[in-house]
């Protein structure tokens, strides 16, 4: 248990870290603030939420969750404890200086400790006493994991080599982005969901449960290619593309069908638990709808060619989605109490937030498409940084309450 609370605290920690570096760019954009260099913190801000909140996060849940608590545990303290070491290192290292030989070559480490929790995390769970479906979406999400790296490791040698391709570049970050967003996120988010679910379900739920898991998994590399879209690709990519919008429909619908068949499996669960997973379901749903959809030219250059809603839609799936289910499932386990004022308090505040950022980043992407946005709008997204910025704050504290009762 004393192991459990470092790396609950950790990714609590980390996640307020992020909060405050949203304020930190959102009040560059607003204030003159020559000491800051906007570049380096966006970097710095990107590389520390993948890395010190969901990554760390994920894992430790993926392997307190699906293996058992005696199993190589060791092992598994020291590949935390060096990711999270990482996490902060790659934090200060980009903060500093931005992309130097010493953020690169730390990158390249904290991918590697990736690599080698991969292998171990597959080797166990391959053993485990746990459903094929979950079996299946726990091994995919550390794939995901792997393949992700890949756009990492062309976009440090672009920085290291000093050779910027537009091209390459972007296609490489869209790479890395699904293999993280539409892969290792979403998979093991889905792994944690049914396991948490496994045992209470019907036949019909559990059958429905499976077919999405299969089309989920399959959907992953033709999407892969609607990423690629924007630069006009080949007739064979387009069409491979076609494949992957109409899987990730069908994946779509498959799981609306299945949470359906489980609503009533949410009904137990504390109101704030209850709220924060629909939340975060909801967002899935809107993830896989609007990302299908970017086949038509229309939808795909409006969102590959529009800067706010490209981070509405990155937003939607990391704070939507991901954190707000992170969050739900610490309170489950009661890392975080939910009967706790505070927690509540926290967690509602928090969520509230991360509906008025989708909101206001959506409004600003659709009306910069027929003209210039009010220059209210990075006041209100500063007031909103400020807001989420709180909540993980109240959630924080909340958290040291729930460590003097541990």
């Amino acid at each position: 248990m004393k192991n459990c609370k470092i790396w609950v605290n950790l990714s609590i920690l980390s996640l307020v870290t992020v909060g405050l570096l949203g304020v930190l760019l959102r009040s560059k954009i607003v204030f003159s603030m020559p000491f800051i260099n906007y570049n380096h913190l966006v970097e710095a801000h990107f590389r520390f939420t993948f890395s010190g909140w969901v990554t760390l996060a994920l894992l430790f849940l993926m392997r307190r969750e699906l293996l058992q608590a005696s199993e190589n545990n060791k092992r598994y303290n020291f590949l935390f404890a060096g990711i999270a070491v990482g996490s902060w290192v790659l934090l200060i290292a980009f903060v500093w200086k931005g992309y130097t030989t010493l953020s690169i070559i730390v990158s390249l480490l904290f991918i590697l400790l990736t690599y080698i929790f991969s292998y171990f995390f597959v080797k166990d769970i391959l053993k485990a006493r746990l459903c094929a479906g979950v079996r299946w979406l726990a091994v995919s999400s550390m794939i995901c994991l792997i393949l992700s790296s890949f756009g990492a490791f062309v976009i440090d040698y672009i920085y290291f080599s000093n050779s910027f391709q537009a091209i390459l570049y972007r296609d490489s970050l869209f790479t890395y982005l699904h293999f993280q967003y539409n892969g290792f996120f979403s998979l093991s988010i889905m792994a944690l969901l049914f396991n948490a679910l496994g045992s209470n379900m019907s036949q019909a739920a559990k059958e429905s449960m499976k077919s999405f898991i299969i089309v989920l998994i399959l959907s992953l590399i033709p999407s892969l290619f609607l990423s690629y879209l924007w630069r006009d690709p080949n007739t064979l990519f387009r069409i491979i593309a076609i494949a992957g919008s109409i899987l990730t429909l069908a994946a779509c619908l498959l799981f609306v069908r299945t949470s359906y068949l489980l609503r009533s499996l949410y009904l137990p669960e504390k109101p704030v638990i209850r709220s924060l997973i629909l939340l975060s379901m909801a967002s899935f749903v809107l993830k896989l709808f609007l990302q299908c959809f970017t086949i038509f030219p229309v939808i795909g250059n409006a969102i590959f060619g529009n800067r706010p809603v490209i981070m509405g839609f990155l937003h939607l799936v990391f704070l939507g989605f991901v954190s707000l289910f992170i969050l739900a499932f610490f309170a489950k386990r009661r890392f975080l109490d939910p009967d706790n004022m505070v927690t509540k308090v926290g967690l509602m505040v928090f969520a509230t937030g991360v509906l008025l950022n989708e909101i206001l980043l959506i409004s600003q992407g659709l009306i910069t498409m027929f003209g210039p946005a009010s220059i209210l709008f990075p006041w209100m997204l500063w007031g909103v940084a400020i807001w989420l910025f709180t909540g993980a704050l109240l959630i924080a504290v909340a958290r040291m309450q729930a460590n003097s009762t541990e």
